[in-house]
C-alpha cells in the first residue's frame, strides 16, 4: 500500500521513509514489541507493524547505549514493515539513527499506544479484506447505509443529490467498493477513499465535499439496505404491503432490498428516506405489517 496514503489515513507522521513509497505489510495485526526489546523472539511474527509507546521507550532509557543499540538493531534486522511510535512521542534519537542505517520505516502518532495497535490493526484488516466493486451510489440516510442501484440515466445521482440537501451523507458515486470484514459485515466506500466526486447529467462533475461541506460526506459506511430504482412498468405488480422482505446476497451476506419504480411525479429521494427509516425501525424490532393486521383481529 502507498506509504503516504497509509500515514494520511491513520494520522501518522513520517520520521524516516527509508526511501520507500510503498509499505509492504503481510499481516493484518500490529503488535507491541516490548518483549522483543528484552531479547524474547519466540512466536514473533516479523510481518507485523511494531508499535512502541512510553513503556518501551522507558525501558530503552534504562539500558546503556551499547545494550540499547543491540536491542533495537536485533529488532530492526528482523525486516519488520515499520516501527510506529505512539503516545505522542515525537522521536527517539538512537531509534531514528538505526532506522536510517538499516532502511526501516519509522513513523509516529499522537494516539496512545494501546489504542494505536487497535487502530492500525482495524485499518489493515479492512485494507486486506476481500472486496467487490458495484455500480451505484452509496449514501448514509438517517444513519442507514443505502446503496442506490439502477440502469444508467434512471436518476441515481439526482436522487442522491436531493438526499444530500435533505441531510443525507454521501459516500461514493459510480463505482462503490464493498469490503467484507472478518466479522461478516459489508462496508462501502469509494474506490479512492477521500474522493467525493459526483456526475450530474446536464451539470457535469461536482465535488460534494466542497459544495456542501465536510458534514455532507463520510469515508465509509456499513451496507444496511439496497434500493434498486427501476422504470415504471404498468404490467408489473409491485409490492404494496411490504409483508415479505426481499434480500440480495453480496459476498454471501444477505442485505434487505427495496425495488422502487421510477415515474414522473414520484419523489424518489423521499421514498428512499422512507425505505431507510423503515429498515431502521425493523432493526429496532418494529413490525408495521403485524401492527396493521392486528387491527382486524
Amino acid at each position: 500500500m502507498n506509504l503516504k496514503m497509509f500515514c494520511a489515513n491513520n494520522d501518522l507522521r513520517i520520521i524516516n521513509d527509508a526511501g520507500k513509497e510503498v509499505l509492504t505489510v503481510n499481516e493484518t495485526h500490529a503488535i507491541r514489541c516490548g518483549l522483543q526489546l528484552t531479547g524474547f523472539y519466540e512466536h514473533f511474527n516479523s510481518g507485523r507493524i511494531c508499535v512502541m509507546g512510553k513503556p518501551e521507550i522507558a525501558y530503552l532509557n534504562t539500558l546503556d547505549e551499547q545494550a540499547a543499540n543491540r536491542s533495537l538493531t536485533t529488532l530492526i534486522e528482523k525486516k519488520i514493515p515499520a516501527i510506529v511510535l505512539g503516545d505522542d512521542i515525537k522521536e527517539h534519537a538512537l531509534l531514528t539513527k538505526l532506522c536510517k542505517k538499516h532502511n526501516c520505516i519509522l513513523l509516529s502518532s499522537s494516539v496512545d499506544s494501546v489504542s494505536l495497535v487497535f487502530k492500525l490493526s482495524s485499518y489493515l484488516s479492512y485494507e486486506k479484506a476481500p472486496w467487490i466493486g458495484l455500480h451505484g451510489v452509496m449514501m448514509e440516510v438517517y444513519g442507514v447505509g443505502v446503496l442506490i442501484r439502477g440502469i444508467s440515466g434512471i436518476g441515481k445521482s439526482e436522487a442522491a443529490l436531493e438526499l444530500i440537501k435533505r441531510g443525507g451523507r454521501f459516500v461514493a458515486d459510480d463505482l462503490v467498493k464493498i469490503v467484507k470484514t472478518s466479522e461478516g459485515t459489508l462496508i462501502c466506500s469509494g474506490m479512492k477513499e477521500g474522493s467525493y466526486f459526483m456526475e450530474i447529467r446536464g451539470i457535469g462533475i461536482i465535488d460534494v465535499k466542497i459544495l456542501f461541506g465536510v458534514s455532507s460526506v463520510r469515508i465509509r459506511k456499513d451496507l444496511d439496505l439496497i434500493v434498486d430504482l427501476v422504470p415504471w412498468n404498468v404490467d408489473m405488480q409491485y409490492d404494496r404491503l411490504g409483508d415479505k422482505v426481499a434480500y440480495d446476497t453480496l459476498m454471501e451476506c444477505k442485505v434487505p432490498l427495496y425495488q422502487i419504480p421510477v415515474s414522473a411525479g414520484r419523489n424518489i429521494a423521499a421514498l428512499i428516506e422512507t425505505a431507510a427509516i423503515r429498515t431502521r425501525a425493523a432493526f429496532m424490532g418494529f413490525d408495521f405489517m403485524g401492527d396493521f393486521l392486528s387491527q382486524f383481529d
